[in-house]
């Protein structure tokens, strides 16, 4: 199952809560939160996808947002450690390591200049080793750190849009509406 699989069933279930961030500092989610998926491919269950926030750590000299997502299915295990900007979310550093059953290791890393608009990524198995940038005309979004950028907004507007670029694909979002969703923890108003 790719990527991309996994990110648009995370995007497909994404909760936002309505009425949060009413004050600047305050975040709409406290350190520890944990959110668990099931990864399904049509109806059968193939494993599952546990994004964690960790609060504020220091990287390098740089306070930042510590977020993991890691997925495990059948024959793949996917850990990413994700540090973003506090203001905006967008992501400052990724560091992925991957594991397919039977094969080597990958270990992947990503240094994101914003202000250049840029993703450096270094890829690295036990045999190869692979260097490439990736340039775009606007700030580089990452798919995970998207929901937590979305949930940091106070309000949107009805067919609100705003263009969402990450670094393989840009893409526009649309807020389509609210709704009531029920969950094991009770009823929930939700955009």
């Amino acid at each position: 199952m790719s990527r991309i699989v996994v990110i648009l069933i995370i995007l497909s279930i994404l909760i936002i809560p309505i009425g949060y961030a009413d004050e600047a500092d305050v975040l709409p989610f406290s350190k520890g939160e944990t959110l668990t998926y099931e990864v399904k491919l049509k109806k059968l269950n193939v494993g599952k996808s546990v994004l964690t926030f960790h609060g504020i750590e220091t990287l390098g000299y740089k306070e930042l947002y510590h977020i993991t997502f890691s997925t495990r299915i059948t024959a793949l295990t996917d850990v990413e450690e994700l540090y973003a900007e506090k203001e905006t979310f967008l992501p400052v550093e990724v560091h992925r390591t991957i594991k397919k059953f039977g094969t080597f290791t990958t270990r992947v890393i990503e240094k994101y200049d914003q202000e250049a608009f840029r993703v450096d990524i270094k890829q690295k198995t036990k045999f190869r080793k692979k260097e490439f940038s990736i340039e775009k005309d606007r700030p580089i979004h990452n798919a995970i750190l998207l929901s937590y950028f979305c949930r940091t907004r106070e309000s949107f507007s009805k067919k609100e849009t705003f263009n969402i670029t990450i670094p393989a694909i840009d893409f526009k979002v649309m807020f389509a509406g609210e709704e009531i969703i029920e969950t094991p923890l009770g009823k929930f108003n939700a955009y």
